[in-house]
């Protein structure tokens, strides 16, 4: 009976003393996890946003096919030294070439011969004469156009009213979003006429540009009277004291009597409303064509009497250099140049810039 007691008391201490062992190991604190990195937002690398080109970039991009194509094999003949009558009729080809004009290229050719005979052959003196030469024959003519055309802050109280002809193709409906959206910038009210009935694209397209640059746009429908859209554009204009009443016209071909009859008639309409309108006339001719825009713009002015130029697709083409020629010929300025399709690839015609970056001389 004792030993049963011992016993049943050694097994209660040993069940009792394994109870403290498994609450020891059991009451032990875990070791701490470690902490949980937090996870960085992902962040895109920032977006590299080439800088702005400016006006002189573009033009000199612009020119370059004239500069490398033209005058850079003018340069390279200049640049070999002595001027042999070889490299004189190879000149001779290249300034033709160049689309300059017939007199201008006839006259710069005996004063080459001339200065060849008194001054130091050099290139440096080559590209001043060429630089002198032509800017004297564009400076007088270029001093002509009206500051109101680029400035808003130039321009007094009536509504300036600029025609804007051209035939098919030269990138007169652009060029007259991008002028319309240049003076738009300035803070000026600006209301665009599509006058151009027989095209419904030209209108679309031409009312696209006038959204963008915040202008007001008068339109009629298909086929409607260019010369009536061109009155109610001017009407609406004079009506809210807009700075400048824009008109597209219908792209002509100056060979067609009737077509450009029409552009007379929509030139007389205007007057009816103000006597001064249109105070411009603005010709958009294109780069490409060269001296064979010459005769389109000497039918232009002689029936609407032309007061400027726009100088379209310079980029496009190695005969930018016609610009001198044909400045010469018509005594009539360009005022806009351009450059490429972008709002910005527009800018003033400016004789020292074109010149220097059309010959590569640094004056």
């Amino acid at each position: 009976m004792d030993i049963n007691i011992g016993l049943i008391l050694l097994a209660m201490l040993a069940l009792i003393g394994l109870g403290l062992i498994i609450w020891k190991l059991t009451s032990k604190k875990a070791p701490p996890l470690p902490p949980v990195a937090e996870e960085k937002p992902v962040v895109a690398p920032p977006t590299v946003v080439p800088p702005k080109k400016s006006w002189r970039e573009r033009l000199s991009q612009g020119l370059a096919l004239s500069r490398q194509g033209v005058w850079g094999k003018i340069e390279n003949i200049f640049g070999r030294g002595e001027m042999t009558d070889e490299a004189m009729e190879e000149l001779e080809a290249l300034l033709y070439g160049a689309d300059l004009g017939t007199q201008l290229v006839g006259e710069m050719l005996k004063e080459l011969r001339q200065q060849m005979s008194v001054r130091k052959n050099t290139l440096d003196n080559f590209k001043a004469y060429f630089y002198e030469t032509l800017k004297s024959r564009m400076a007088p003519i270029q001093n002509q156009v009206s500051e109101e055309l680029f400035d808003v802050g130039k321009k007094g109280p009536q509504t300036v009213t600029i025609m804007v002809v051209g035939v098919n193709g030269v990138g007169k409906t652009t060029t007259i979003g991008k002028l319309a959206t240049r003076l738009s910038r300035q803070g000026a009210k600006v209301v665009v006429g599509a006058c151009d009935t027989f095209r419904a694209a030209a209108v679309d397209q031409l009312e696209i540009w006038c959204q963008r640059a915040g202008a007001q746009m008068v339109r009629a429908k298909e086929g409607a009277s260019p010369s009536g859209v061109g009155y109610e554009a001017l009407k609406t204009a004079l009506s809210i004291k807009a700075d400048y009443c824009i008109l597209d016209t219908a792209g002509r071909l100056h060979t067609k009597g009737n077509l450009m009859d029409e552009l007379k008639k929509s030139k007389e309409v205007l007057a009816k409303l103000e006597p001064t309108a249109p105070q411009h006339i603005l010709l958009v001719l294109d780069a490409i064509t060269g001296q064979n825009a010459l005769k389109q713009a000497q039918e232009f002015h002689k029936t609407l009497g032309l007061t400027g130029l726009i100088f379209t697709k310079c980029d496009g083409s190695s005969k930018a250099g016609s610009a001198v020629g044909i400045v010469q010929e018509l005594k009539l300025p360009i005022t806009y140049i351009g450059v490429g399709e972008d709002v910005e690839d527009l800018d003033r015609f400016v004789v020292d810039d074109y010149l220097s970056l059309l010959l590569n001389y640094v004056h």
